[in-house]
């Protein structure tokens, strides 16, 4: 642990000052389990590229928030369940439409179990491997939303048994059926309903005998796409770090109707998965890249 932490510390102090910002507001970001000084040390040993995957693999649960076109299923709109939550579910599909914020339908496990050092113990077990990922939106892709009316006082809405679930990206959100909460056991009938509606879902139009990779999972839990995007974060946060002390160049990118302030005070920074760096003085958001939902 002594070598380890020692060399950690060699690597963060080659990093930039904003760049040690970017990671110690990740680090504070996250919701640790246990919330402990343990866990605290563990996360700021991590060099960036590990942090990064920790953040977007957390972050992705969420929705962002924006307006969305909304396509419907035919077996949603079908179901039984369809009629019988039909006002609650206009009211969220308006929500939706409209682009508000979608945190309060979403679980809130998100909210306190971010990151455990558990997870990637050496020989984790599957349960704790996943204990800090959601399953069925790594594996399928699909967010889960509760169909509540009314917000409680922590910022949620009712918890209903009955759940839409939506593959949402960022222009689009299409919902794909309603499940009860038995879906979440792994040998439930509700469970092998939702893989079959995958597979309907993933697989249609493809010709005879195609071989398709529904997802791409790491040993980890992570999707390969949080992974890969953690990557390019931090590659483009590598390169593009000198160049935060270039006014010259920083004033470029400005459009004329909104110009750099004449001393600027840049940092990195993430609104919901888009890498963006923020002036502080203007105040802008210069987005560098952007994430998929």
């Amino acid at each position: 642990m002594a070598k380890s932490a020692k060399s950690t510390s060699r690597a963060s102090s080659a990093e930039t000052t904003r760049i040690k910002k970017l990671r110690a507001e990740l680090v504070k970001t996250i919701p640790r389990f246990p919330n402990d000084r343990a866990s605290l040390l563990h996360m700021q040993q991590k060099h960036l590229p590990e942090l990064l995957v920790d953040y977007i693999n957390w972050r992705s649960r969420y929705v962002g928030q924006r307006p969305r076109k909304i396509t419907v299923e035919p077996g949603a709109s079908s179901d039984p369940c369809w009629s019988a939550h039909a006002s609650a579910i206009t009211a969220f599909l308006d929500e939706v439409q409209r682009g508000d914020d979608l945190t309060p339908h979403l679980s809130i496990e998100p909210h306190t179990k971010g990151y455990t050092p558990a997870s990637r113990a050496p020989g984790a077990m599957p349960v704790d491997r996943w204990s800090d990922k959601d399953f069925v939106l790594n594996v399928m892709g699909y967010h889960h939303f509760h169909l509540g009316t009314k917000v409680q006082k922590r910022g949620h809405v009712d918890r209903t048994d009955d759940l839409i679930f939506a593959e949402v990206n960022r222009d689009t959100f299409n919902v794909i059926a309603i499940f009860s909460h038995d879906v979440f056991d792994p040998n439930s009938a509700e469970r092998i309903r939702l893989w079959s509606v995958h597979d309907q879902v993933a697989y249609r139009g493809l010709p005879a005998g195609s071989v398709v990779v529904p997802a791409l999972i790491a040993t980890s839990g992570h999707t390969v796409q949080v992974v890969r995007y953690a990557q390019q974060c931090a590659k483009i946060i590598r390169d593009f770090e000198p160049k935060l002390d270039d006014l010259v160049y920083m004033a470029s990118l400005y459009p004329p109707q909104q110009p750099m302030s004449k001393k600027p005070k840049f940092s990195w920074g993430f609104q919901h998965l888009d890498l963006l760096v923020h002036e502080a003085v203007a105040p802008n958001n210069l987005v560098l890249t952007r994430g998929w939902n």
